[in-house]
């Protein structure tokens, strides 16, 4: 065969390997996924990130290797790649990237409770100090006000007295 041949069989075969990385970083990014973000809409945004930057790879990588030029074998390199470590790998690494990854994440969970609980006790602690502050000075306001006219109507009944005496 000739070095034309050569190259081509040599780039499909990388571009499969870079389909199966692909497959890979998604399943790790899955499990990431799954083991510390609970609510989904904020999910979708590693998976953005992922694709974007798996967009820009494939692109950079295809540029590099093959002069800018696309050509099918090497999309379908990309697609073969990921779909054979789809069905044969992924499965068994989830499993051991899950369990691998679970150890710290229960860890860091469990010292994060116990510390969570005490900063919300704090929290909480300053929010009633705070509203406690904010009724004391409700009622020193509303007491000096009703003090003032405490004194401005007694004045006016003084004055009342005053013109009833004089009649």
């Amino acid at each position: 065969m000739s070095t034309y041949i050569h190259n081509e069989i040599w780039l499909f075969l990388q571009s499969m390997l870079g389909g199966a990385g692909l497959v890979i970083c998604y399943s790790l990014i899955g499990v990431i996924k799954r083991l510390l973000l609970e609510n989904p809409a904020v999910g979708g945004i590693p998976d953005i990130l992922y694709w974007l930057a798996a967009g820009l790879l494939v692109f950079a990588r295809i540029y590099q290797i093959n002069q800018g030029i696309l050509r099918n074998f090497l999309f379908l390199g990309i697609a073969a790649g990921a779909f054979l470590t789809y069905l044969t790998i992924k499965p068994i690494l989830d499993k051991i990237c899950y369990i691998i990854l679970e150890i710290p994440v229960r860890f860091i969970k469990k010292i994060s409770k116990k510390y969570i609980k005490r900063l919300l006790f704090w929290g909480k602690r300053c929010k009633i100090l705070v509203r406690q502050s904010a009724n004391q000075y409700k009622n020193s306001t509303r007491n000096h006000l009703q003090t003032r006219r405490g004194r401005k109507f007694g004045k006016i009944r003084e004055k009342a007295k005053e013109k009833e005496n004089r009649v």
